[in-house]
């Protein structure tokens, strides 16, 4: 199995189903409330354990029950919460997230809280663990300058790096050539590339154009249309994912990074790692939730 850190947010989702996701200055009558685990960060290392790894979880949550619930949930999934650190001034992050009941489809609102004090000292703590790892996975729910210094320090070390650039910002140049494997979905690549992917010869395009600034591969999310993927080993194409009707597609991108890590981790290639991945991102938009919808690895082989 192999050894993978995540370093992210630790987020409580506050999840509300409604007949529709509401427009500005609208008021409507929402139907089931769950707190539900969340955060990129988490929801990632979730998927990465529970696809087998050997999973390090690196974030900051604050003094309050929300940390705590939190964090004791990390290790019943078997997670090493050792560089999970606590603000004690800072909440815990939180998100707010609408469910539109017929089609799945979501719109979130996350109060960072204690993600934003997570410290390049915070990461030179782990510095030992990091160089042993085999894969470093991150995004950018945490400050910049955090995502910058842990891409450099596992660059340091020879671990492979990927990024998932979620939520959706402009990087430099020097970040991304820190990147190994970079994951962004359509709306993330038009802000990396300024190129709209909205058929697959322009996905295609945006995809070449985004690998020049990378070090090793692209591979572009595309919801129900699966994975479009291209390697500076000349490597490339589409791969498919089964179509399904969706519940709640929250985590299925964090779902899909997780599973992702843990399969090149364990030295899977890239038509393997992305069709495992696709699968159990798949299985969890049928599922409420973020982290309660995440498949173990077992589920995907019943499948398969």
């Amino acid at each position: 199995m192999g050894k993978i850190v995540v370093i992210g947010s630790s987020n409580t989702d506050m999840v509300v189903t409604a007949p529709k996701i509401p427009v500005p200055g609208e008021t409507i009558l929402g139907n089931e409330f769950n707190i539900i685990a969340g955060g990129k960060g988490a929801n990632q290392a979730v998927a990465a354990a529970r696809a087998g790894g050997i999973v390090t979880f690196i974030a900051k949550v604050g003094d309050d029950d929300f940390g705590e619930n939190a964090v004791a949930g990390y290790k019943a999934d078997n997670i090493n919460t050792d560089y999970i650190f606590i603000d004690p001034d800072r909440p815990s992050g939180i998100a707010i997230i609408i469910v539109e009941e017929g089609s799945g489809q979501n719109s979130i609102v996350v109060a960072g809280g204690a993600n934003k004090s997570l410290s390049i000292d915070d990461i030179k703590s782990a510095e030992k663990l990091i160089s042993e790892s085999d894969v470093v996975l991150i995004q950018l729910e945490i400050p910049l300058e955090v995502v910058e210094f842990s891409l450099k320090l596992a660059k340091k070390y020879g671990v492979k790096t990927i990024l998932n650039p979620a939520p959706a910002q402009p990087l430099s140049e020097e970040i991304l050539s820190l990147v190994d494997i970079i994951t962004p979905n359509e709306s993330e690549m038009q802000i990396l590339t300024g190129l709209n992917p909205e058929n697959d010869g322009d996905v295609e395009k945006a995809a070449a154009k985004l690998l020049e600034k990378v070090n090793e591969t692209v591979l572009v999310t595309l919801g129900s249309k699966g994975v479009y993927f291209i390697s500076k080993s000349g490597e490339n194409g589409f791969v498919p994912t089964i179509k399904v009707e969706a519940v709640d597609t929250t985590a299925a991108g964090d779902v899909f990074n997780g599973y992702l890590a843990a399969a090149i981790a364990d030295g899977e290639s890239y038509l393997e790692a992305i069709s495992i991945s696709n699968k159990a991102a798949t299985i969890s938009v049928t599922r409420k939730g973020a982290q309660p919808s995440i498949p173990k690895i077992n589920e995907l082989i019943k499948k398969r």
